[in-house]
């Protein structure tokens, strides 16, 4: 009987302990960096929970780490998303990259996550005719 009482008492703390954990789990994910016009950063939540996901753009020209936006922070229902953009297509580049900090799970599986960098501009050629084009990149956050 003294052996069920004092394994019941370790069972009843590491359950304590993981819920506690659980509680407080995170993930943080990184983009690389990049130049455009607009900066959006993004994240979808593919668990089946709600998430709480707070972004920022981080200013990515190797200088002292400054945020660019945010931080944003989001409560994100499953298959929902979120997004924290800067700038606009035909501003002038600004180089980042966009952190994105996920509470509610250690699972880096449950959110795809990407920075989408735009440019809107026109290119002036040797006959001084000029076109119109626009620049988009996609990066993948890790």
């Amino acid at each position: 009987m003294k052996h069920i009482k004092e394994i019941l008492a370790a069972a009843s703390v590491l359950i304590a302990t993981g819920a506690v954990g659980t509680a407080h789990a995170e993930t943080t994910l990184y983009t690389s960096a990049t130049r455009g016009g607009r900066l959006s950063c993004i994240a979808v939540n593919v668990s089946k929970k709600t998430l709480t996901i707070t972004m920022s753009i981080i200013d990515g020209t190797g200088n002292e780490p400054t945020v660019l936006a945010g931080p944003t922070q989001i409560a994100t229902g499953p298959g929902l998303e979120a997004s924290l953009d800067l700038g606009q297509f035909t501003d002038s580049s600004s180089e980042g990259y966009c952190a994105f900090q996920v509470s509610g799970t250690g699972n880096r599986d449950d959110v795809r996550a990407v920075l989408i960098s735009n440019k809107a501009t026109t290119q002036t050629l040797p006959d001084n005719s000029t076109f119109p084009y626009f620049i988009t990149r996609t990066l993948e956050a890790h």
